[in-house]
């Protein structure tokens, strides 16, 4: 992926090779968020979208997870499905990217385009999201921008709406 101008700043313009070496693996994640706003915006209006990470599996042939998500959703009256890394010490407060399940609303449209703009302007820092927040920065990785969400700056606007479960159960890392 390419490098956000805050990122080659970051490097001084210097060692092209080593500034992509050093900031590769964070914008492919920060991608996630992108095709996810992708999906979100998209004219095939899908309901929900997942999106998870390429070395995870749904394994339990006889239980539709995504439906029990989904179901879990509704019940809880949330719109973003996130799980924690509580198969680590200290984990279960803290967002993993991998496993992320949204209900398609304007909150989770706007949501997503703001975290990936939020990157792209760094420590600019995005003002006015669209979903409320008035200034916040993500110029780390994903999962701190989701945690800054969801226990930060983001969580009078992120909280009511979103919910973390066990990553034991949905997302093991």
């Amino acid at each position: 992926p390419q490098l956000t101008k805050w990122q080659w700043r970051a490097c001084g313009m210097r060692n092209a090779e080593g500034c992509v070496k050093e900031n590769e693996r964070e914008n492919f994640n920060w991608e996630k968020h992108l095709m996810l706003s992708e999906y979100l915006l998209s004219p095939e209006n899908f309901t929900h979208v997942l999106m998870l990470d390429a070395d995870a599996a749904l394994v339990h042939t006889k239980h539709n997870t995504l439906r029990q998500i989904a179901d879990i959703l509704d019940k809880e009256e949330r719109e973003v499905f996130l799980t924690n890394e509580d198969w680590l010490a200290h984990g279960e407060k803290r967002i993993n990217g991998g496993l992320i399940f949204i209900r398609n609303t304007a909150f989770t449209q706007g949501l997503f385009q703001d975290t990936f703009q939020a990157h792209l302007r760094g420590s600019q820092r995005l003002q006015n999201w669209r979903i409320g927040i008035e200034d916040m920065e993500c110029s780390s990785n994903e999962q701190i921008c989701l945690n800054d969400l969801w226990r930060g700056a983001g969580k009078p606007f992120f909280e009511p709406r979103a919910m973390m479960a066990s990553g034991k159960v949905y997302n093991r890392g």
